[in-house]
């Protein structure tokens, strides 16, 4: 039997523009989580999407020794990502959360991310979405995505179909209440 789909929905809250302030906020608010940096590593010209990283204190992890946050020398922003989805049921075989884990996964594999090395050769085991939101360091502010090469959803189907990189276009149909419970005609 196989695993059925996983599911998992992040909040990305950002951007932070340094270190401190980003570990500050980690600190206090995040026990498990992920973080994504951008910015430009030494000689390039344009700001990429340059590394995903994942902690069970992500604060501990923010520091200006890091091996790869430390490579993003100019314009270096960082977002801190909490997973809003529940975790699957049944055993877990690491420490790390699979919600945690395949996130980074997917980030890191399809969207190539120049300084992750781990899970970026092999696919996942099982077939895993996720859905990016951002967020104001409010914690509830909507913000338009922060990077162009940022998707608002990532699609890992694992059974013979494409995966997908899919960023949502501008036409959308917004239902307000009570307006949703019943359709006009149009």
């Amino acid at each position: 039997m196989t695993a059925k789909h996983l599911m998992i929905a992040i909040n990305w809250y950002g951007p932070y523009p340094d270190l401190d302030e980003a570990r500050k906020r980690a600190r206090h608010d995040y026990v498990h989580g992920l973080y994504l940096a951008i910015g430009k590593c030494k000689y390039e010209r344009r700001r990429a999407l340059q590394y995903i990283g994942i902690g069970n204190s992500i604060h501990t992890r923010l520091t200006s020794q890091h091996h790869k946050l430390s490579l993003i020398v100019r314009e270096r922003t960082l977002w801190l990502g909490e997973i809003v989805t529940a975790e699957p049921s049944g055993k877990r075989l690491k420490a790390t959360r699979n919600t945690l884990d395949f996130a980074e996964w997917l980030h890191a594999r399809f969207l190539r991310l120049p300084l992750n090395d781990k899970k970026t050769k092999a696919l996942p085991p099982r077939s895993v979405t996720v859905l990016n939101r951002w967020f104001a360091t409010d914690y509830e502010t909507p913000r338009r995505r922060p990077h162009a090469d940022w998707p608002d959803l990532i699609d890992f189907p694992d059974y013979d179909l494409p995966a997908r990189a899919v960023w949502f276009g501008n036409r959308q149909r917004t239902f307000l209440a009570p307006d949703y419970l019943m359709p006009k005609d149009e």
